[in-house]
């Protein structure tokens, strides 16, 4: 393997593809898309059923890092009895140098490059040392990906119309589809960088095993044992999902010069905890109280590593101007919206399996004499009192050893925060509930001690953390 295929593994390039592009025109700039049985036809011969999914920007969104990936045992099995590793992974390849050359050479490649594409390989897993007998995952990939629990909040919106109108992907070229959708994404990185998703048209994938419906599907469960998607992802109920290929633009300029990237959009039911980790498939369905923003769906988009040449997809990192601690730039782009809106779909009113109707839970009125008020936001925790702290974000709390406080906070932004303190090494000395519906507020009632040097949220250390000075 190249080296800059193996440095691109190293970051993390498990990758749920959706598509690929190949040597029939996939790459092309202008639009191929047929009627599924490689005619060309307008869009309009055949009835769509179409679903509108948005966000708007002042709401949460999350730029995904590289990092591990806990392995579930339902899809992975054990160390002893491994499923869904090396075996399988061979098996796909042997299928793909069965597709008409040269794309048969080029996906058979894709998948040596790629493997999480299809499988978790045996000789990639490692058992995790600090996992007690009550844990569900015994076993986590070796090498990052883009399915880990770690995430950065910054700024983004969306808006795409999924419109499917082929059932099955059907013999042809993976652009002769008649699916299509209309997008329009932008978002940040951390370090600010602005991009802005192209998307040119709808692929059918000719990965072994995949079945996409013509490149857009809905209403189904894609990932996990299915066999569409990487199994890295939870066996996930998917409102809409779209598979296809287009140009990123950083920071207004055309970043993908040499080609067009492929692009993969899922509205699915919540994979991610109120700490934002991704959930293993055991672990579904989570109940809204329990998500980071109390919804039960929220919409992924990713931009994978995978370019369309005149022979076949090959590896190319995404052209990214974010940059890991490592010096390199992040090759891929997980992007997740988690206060998406249905607008329009035949699934707007369903719930999955142990929905609870949206309720979440809630600590109730706080006490109305507070020593301390808190404002939480995913941005900081604003000060509303005492005086000293009005107005200040992430304020000092100077207390007394010995004396006991309430401290009062309200959610200001309607995702999931709580509020917890640790000592100067990190330790937790206490951690309250979490609590998700914007305007409700909780007490929190804690006697100071010295070894008090932090408070935080657990969902958001990072931007919402304050010093304490215990005098």
């Amino acid at each position: 393997m190249a080296s800059s295929r193996r440095r691109f593994l190293e970051l993390g390039a498990a990758v749920s593809i959706g598509g690929v592009a190949s040597a029939y025109g996939v790459g092309a700039t202008e639009d191929h898309r047929g009627n599924g049985d490689g005619s060309e036809g307008d869009d309009g011969d055949e009835p769509a059923v179409t679903a509108t999914v948005r966000q708007a920007p002042e709401n949460a969104f999350y730029w995904v890092l590289p990092g591990e990936r806990r392995l579930s045992p339902m899809v992975f099995g054990t160390e002893e009895n491994p499923r869904n590793g090396t075996d399988l992974l061979a098996e796909r390849i042997e299928q793909a140098e069965q597709l008409p050359s040269p794309l048969g050479e080029a996906v058979s490649q894709l998948l040596e490059d790629l493997p999480f594409l299809v499988a978790a390989p045996d000789e990639a897993r490692e058992p995790i040392e600090d996992a007690d007998e009550d844990s569900i995952a015994q076993q986590r990939l070796t090498e990052p990906t883009l399915y880990s629990d770690e995430a950065d909040v910054t700024s983004g919106s969306f808006e795409i119309t999924y419109e499917d109108r082929q059932p099955y992907d059907l013999p042809g070229a993976p652009g002769e589809t008649s699916d299509t959708i209309d997008l329009d994404a932008q978002f940040t990185d951390p370090a600010g960088n602005e991009y802005e998703i192209e998307h040119d048209h709808v692929i059918q994938p000719p990965i072994p095993g995949y079945e996409t419906g013509g490149g857009v599907v809905m209403d189904r469960t894609l990932h996990g044992i299915t066999g569409t998607g990487s199994p890295l992802f939870p066996n996930v109920y998917t409102y809409a999902a779209s598979w296809g290929v287009g140009n990123l633009h950083v920071n207004g300029e055309l970043a993908t010069e040499e080609g067009f990237r492929v692009v993969h959009f899922m509205t699915t039911q919540t994979v991610r905890d109120e700490r934002y980790r991704m959930v293993l498939d055991e672990e579904l369905p989570l109940e809204p109280g329990n998500t980071i923003a109390g919804q039960i769906h929220h919409t992924h988009g990713v931009v994978l590593p995978i370019r369309p040449t005149p022979d076949g997809p090959v590896y190319d990192p995404v052209p990214t101007a974010f940059e890991l601690p490592n010096g390199d730039t992040q090759p891929f782009i997980h992007a997740m919206w988690e206060q998406d809106e249905i607008v329009e779909g035949p699934f707007a009113d369903w719930e999955f399996p142990g929905a609870d109707g949206g309720e979440t839970e809630e600590n109730g009125e706080a006490d109305a004499e507070a020593d301390i008020r808190l404002v939480g936001e995913t941005s900081g925790w604003q000060g509303v009192a005492p005086d000293e702290i009005s107005g200040t974000e992430n304020p000092t709390l100077t207390l007394e050893e010995g004396a006991e406080y309430v401290l009062v906070w309200e959610n200001g932004d309607g995702l999931q925060h709580n509020v917890a303190i640790e000592d100067e090494s990190g330790e937790e000395l206490l951690a309250s509930d979490f609590m998700s519906e914007e305007g409700t507020t909780q007490s929190v009632t804690f006697t100071a001690s010295a070894e008090m040097a932090e408070y935080y949220c657990q969902v958001h250390p990072e931007s919402m953390r304050g010093s304490i000075d215990v005098q």
